[in-house]
C-alpha cells in the first residue's frame, strides 16, 4: 500500500531493513505470528528463528482490485472507491469488506496467549482493524489511521479489554 497500489499479495519486502528489525527484537522472547503474505513471513524471519503462520492476520482481500493503483481504480470507478471508504460492509471489488476483515483479526485475537507477549508480522489495515477492535472504536476510523511501513505498534490486549465498557 506504500506505493498506493492495492497489493497482489506475495510481493518481497522492498526494503533491505534485517539490521534495524532485528536489533528491534534482539531481546524479545515472544512468540511470533506472521501473516501468510511473503513479506509478512520474509520479515518475521528477520526476528525470528521460529515463527507461526495465522491467516487471521493476513492482508484484506482485495478483489480485482489487486494490483491496481488507487488513482487508477479511483479514476475508473469512483464510485467503488466512494463506497468502500463510506461503508466498512461495502465490498465494490468482490473481495474482503472491512467489516469482514475486523472480525477475522478479533477472531486472531482472542485466540492470542495473555500470559506473554505476542509479536505479530502483518499489514498496516490489519493493525488498524485490531486497534479498532482493541479501544472500541468504529470501523470508519481505520482510514484516518497511519503507520509506516515496517514500523511496531504495541497493544496491550489485557489491559486494553478491561477499560472497555
Amino acid at each position: 500500500m506504500k506505493t498506493a497500489c492495492f497489493p497482489l499479495g506475495d510481493e518481497p519486502v522492498e526494503h533491505d531493513e534485517r539490521a534495524a528489525l532485528a536489533a528491534r527484537f534482539a531481546n524479545v522472547q515472544s512468540q511470533v505470528i506472521s501473516s501468510p503474505a511473503l513479506a509478512a513471513r520474509e520479515t518475521a524471519n528477520w526476528i525470528a528463528q521460529a515463527f507461526d503462520i495465522d491467516r487471521a492476520f493476513d492482508d484484506l482481500d482485495y478483489g480485482h482490485w489487486r494490483g491496481h493503483s488507487v488513482r487508477e481504480i479511483g479514476a475508473q470507478r469512483p464510485e467503488e472507491i466512494a463506497a468502500w471508504l463510506a461503508d466498512p460492509h461495502a465490498r465494490p471489488h468482490g473481495g474482503e469488506s472491512i467489516a469482514m476483515l475486523a472480525e477475522r483479526v478479533a477472531q486472531g485475537l482472542a485466540r492470542l496467549p495473555r500470559a506473554r507477549g505476542v509479536v505479530i508480522v502483518t499489514h498496516a489495515i490489519v493493525v488498524k482493524a485490531a486497534w479498532a477492535h482493541v479501544h472500541g472504536k468504529p470501523l470508519s476510523e481505520i482510514f484516518a489511521m497511519g503507520f509506516a511501513p515496517l514500523s511496531s505498534t504495541v497493544l496491550d490486549l489485557d489491559a486494553e479489554l478491561r477499560a472497555l465498557p
